[in-house]
């Protein structure tokens, strides 16, 4: 754990300690974590069990205790399946701390480290338990039930419906850009055509590399992930507000899925479907006139 926040951690345990409505606080992620540990500008995520949340949520007086408050943000996920709502305090300091506080019923608590395991297999702290050391016991009993979730290859559908996905969006991201509606073209470039992406290096990844680690939710680490040959091709994945500049972006993402389909088809003896790329590259052609110099 970074020094900058051992204050704070201390802070923690003594206002835990004083207020008898929390019943656990633990400290989760990079500050914890057992790989690709964080650095001083790692959040320091906590997991607060308390009587009731929601006070703790709607109240932000309770935090002058840490320091000066620049601004926050509250975060509730519903969790239908379990009847529960995943609420997260989001909290930026005057020192350029932050702290994300989950804050979860104590009545709930058995629910909660169920779910939450493949977070605390990466590594977790007790920084305070009101029955002592019963927190970390169902931590672990939790874990024990947990296997190693290898890196997931795709169905050849599955491949397919994503391919077919991106290169729809993409067609329509340029076409926006002929109709002159950059912030919509830019937007689908940068937002759900290189999710799909991210999708597809993933595949990549886990079938010609092979590789795992835990840590490899929403692209977190990916360039310490990926093979090597696929670095070269991050950097213009992104487009700038700039009509040249989207274009090229459309059409290096288009070579780019070329070559990630490619890569994993061979890897898995699927089919890989030439023709599509062609007639996409085709519209491109109709689109742009064959501009396709950076």
């Amino acid at each position: 754990m970074h020094s900058k926040y051992t204050e704070t951690i201390a802070q923690l345990k003594t206002w835990a300690q004083q207020d008898p409505t929390i019943h656990g606080v633990l400290i989760l992620g990079s500050q914890v974590r057992k790989e690709l540990t964080g650095d001083e500008w790692s959040d320091l995520d906590i997991l607060l069990f308390a009587d009731d949340p929601q006070t703790l949520l709607q109240s932000d007086v309770w935090l002058a205790f840490l320091g000066e408050v620049v601004c926050l943000v509250v975060e509730e996920t519903p969790l239908a399946w379990l009847h529960l709502t995943w609420s997260v305090k989001r909290v930026l300091f005057a020192d350029n701390r932050t702290v994300d506080f989950s804050m979860m019923p104590y009545d709930r608590l058995d629910d909660v480290l169920a779910l939450n395991a493949e977070v605390h297999v990466n590594g977790y702290q007790v920084v305070y338990d009101d029955h002592p050391d019963a927190l970390a016991a169902k931590i672990e009993a939790t874990l024990a039930t947990l296997k190693e979730v290898p890196p997931r290859i795709p169905a050849e559908a599955e491949l397919r419906r994503t391919i077919h996905s991106l290169l729809f969006q993409l067609v329509f991201a340029c076409k926006k850009i002929k109709r002159d509606e950059l912030w919509v073209a830019v937007s689908c470039i940068n937002q759900p055509i290189n999710a799909l992406l991210l999708q597809l290096i993933e595949f990549y990844t886990a079938s010609v590399a092979k590789t795992s680690q835990r840590i490899r939710y929403e692209g977190r680490f990916l360039e310490q992930r990926i093979p090597s040959d696929l670095a070269v091709w991050l950097p213009r994945c992104f487009a700038q507000y700039e009509a040249h500049d989207a274009s090229q972006t459309a059409y290096h993402l288009l070579d780019f899925t070329r070559y990630l389909a490619q890569g994993i088809c061979a890897a898995n003896h699927y089919s890989f479907d030439a023709r599509l790329f062609d007639q996409v590259g085709v519209l491109f052609t109709e689109l742009f006139g064959g501009d396709s110099t950076p």
